[in-house]
């Protein structure tokens, strides 16, 4: 096999992008934190899977073998309340909501990772590593009125903190121990959770209990990837206290051996400025999102962002993703049939790769895309424009990006019957204002401005708000909130 091809990611340790080099050349270990199974993931959470996803096809478009691990946190404090609200055994709701997650995944075309270890199958790894840092001096056993915690130490790791950059005396000054806890110290962490009446148990050396969220990435990693991991993957908001605790808790048990080489993280989603999460209710379901606009707006809106940026999720930004996917999937109508060989393919390709394998720049490659057509198609080249597409940018696009896999007649009448199921107007009034903006359109390509602006003022008139872009039109309710 062909040595692979040279990659460089970002990585948040060192706080600069790094050449790639894995443990083993040609071979990339990774692993990237997956879902807590207590509900449907929103748009937000869908982020960090796409930009997993991507790297994974960026690997292997380059030459390497990825060997992948993606895992379900499937015994925590949310799953047991969430079984306490239904009233219904914990892991029954654990089981129904990893079919869901996976339901998700696959309706958004993100590649199988593949190993998908869930925590209650490595309890015996678990209750192995934690025996080990009690053995070491890393942590302690401490008495609750349920049986005993295990906590990590956090003063016996000398590097706590080289991940988050944040000093201990900074973490002393924001902590505090909570009611119940016999920590030795508020920064210390549970390893071990004593079972308290009707929860979910194990067996331990420390009695009945369950893991601790951050222990179990640890064990999972521990056991699938003994060499340990070339690439660690998750959201920003997992940097700490989460990430930095599986080092923590890995490097003590293992004489500090890095539990990975790179530590990459995606930025993360907001509204209006405001972080999306469950908490703060300002979330949309994936499921929605997929009902309502479909798998390849949101990977497309995805990839116009460099996943370490933070991504406005506003409804403009998806209206715009929208308009873009309706206009490529037009480019492939008009295209089809010609499959003669570009003169610059090529030099599109390395371009685009290029973009690519410099810290999965995807916003920069679909850039160049946009870019190249656009100057062909001005400077009248339309025949190099539909090779290249056909010969490179459509097979390319579908095998990186994930995008117009569909046969693009369908896929276009799929667009316009979301848009009309979300506008709430019978089919005449939609037809109505879709001939009257495509009139509009008509009349300002022949610079009749004039005329444009009064069929526009006509349909706002009728309560629709209209969205131009560089790729075409669209339009929605006025009333209609995407926010």
């Amino acid at each position: 096999m062909a040595n692979p091809s040279q990659i460089s990611l970002y990585n948040t340790q060192s706080q600069k992008k790094e050449a790639f080099e894995p443990i083993r050349p040609g071979e990339v270990s990774m692993y990237g934190c997956g879902p807590t199974v207590y509900g449907l993931i929103h748009v937000g959470n869908a982020r960090a899977f796409l930009v997993q996803d991507l790297l994974v096809r960026t690997l292997e478009a380059s030459g390497y073998r990825v060997n992948f691990a993606r895992n379900y946190t499937d015994v925590d404090d949310k799953i047991i309340n969430k079984a306490n609200e239904e009233g219904v055994d914990a892991m029954e709701i654990a089981q129904r909501y990893s079919e869901e997650f996976d339901a998700d995944m696959r309706a958004l075309d993100v590649r199988q990772p593949n190993h998908k270890p869930k925590a209650t199958e490595h309890i015996g790894e678990i209750v192995a590593m934690i025996e080990k840092l009690v053995a070491g001096g890393h942590a302690y056993p401490a008495e609750t009125p349920f049986g005993s915690d295990v906590y990590f130490r956090v003063s016996s790791f000398a590097e706590y903190g080289k991940l988050s950059k944040r000093p201990i005396d900074e973490l002393l000054n924001q902590s505090r121990i909570a009611p119940g806890e016999q920590k030795e110290s508020a920064v210390d962490f549970a390893l071990w959770k004593a079972a308290k009446p009707g929860e979910p148990s194990w067996s331990s050396p420390w009695g009945e209990g369950r893991p601790g969220w951050h222990i179990e990435c640890s064990a999972m990693i521990d056991a699938i990837f003994p060499e340990r991991l070339d690439i660690h993957l998750g959201g920003s908001d997992l940097v700490f206290p989460h990430h930095e605790n599986e080092i923590a808790q890995s490097e003590a048990c293992d004489h500090h051996r890095p539990l990975a080489r790179y530590w990459v993280h995606n930025g993360m989603l907001q509204i209006q400025r405001v972080k999306m999460s469950k908490s703060l209710g300002n979330f949309m379901t994936l499921r929605d999102f997929l009902e309502g606009f479909g798998p390849e707006v949101l990977r497309l809106l995805v990839s116009q962002t460099h996943y370490r940026s933070l991504l406005d999720f506003g409804g403009d930004s998806i209206i715009r993703s929208e308009i873009l996917l309706e206009k490529l999937y037009r480019n492939t109508l008009e295209w089809r049939g010609s499959h003669h060989e570009a003169a610059t393919e090529a030099e599109a390709s390395a371009e685009f790769f290029e973009a690519l394998r410099d810290d999965l720049n995807a916003a920069k490659a679909l850039g160049l895309v946009f870019k190249r057509l656009k100057a062909l198609q001005k400077s009248g080249e339309t025949a190099e424009a539909a090779a290249l597409w056909n010969g490179f940018y459509l097979p390319t696009l579908r095998k990186i990006i994930g995008v117009l896999k569909e046969d693009p007649v369908s896929a276009i009448d799929n667009i316009r019957a979301r848009r009309l199921k979300r506008s709430g107007l019978s089919e005449s009034e939609f037809q109505n204002i879709e001939s009257l903006l495509t009139k509009r359109w008509e009349l300002k390509e022949a610079k009749a401005y004039a005329e444009a602006d009064d069929v526009r003022k006509q349909v706002e008139g009728m309560g629709i708000q209209v969205m131009d872009s560089p790729d075409g039109w669209t339009w929605t309710p006025a009333r209609q909130s995407l926010e």
